[in-house]
């Protein structure tokens, strides 16, 4: 039972270590965010040479909100807690 109590603990302990924002993650998350805007740019600049009219609202939306939901677990990931190598 005190072992269990113990592994609640220290697993809250991992979550908010986690959440705590720092210069260092701040950084990262900037940094990672400025990288798939480039790949947004880059995908809609691909779709306009392809022929596609990737300078309309309804085409560059869809490329936007699918690079957003493939990305958000990179971008993320700082915020979550490590893993144990058990």
């Amino acid at each position: 039972m005190a072992k269990a109590t113990k592994q609640r603990k220290d697993d809250a302990r991992a979550v908010a270590d986690a959440r705590r924002l720092t210069p260092g993650k701040m950084l990262r998350l900037l940094l990672k965010s400025l990288g798939f805007a480039v790949l947004v740019s880059l995908l809609i600049l691909l779709l306009q040479a392809v022929g596609l009219p990737a300078n309309n609202f309804w085409v560059t939306l869809p490329v936007m909100l699918v690079v957003y939901l493939a990305a958000y677990p990179v971008l993320m990931s700082e915020f979550r807690p490590k893993r144990d190598k058990r």
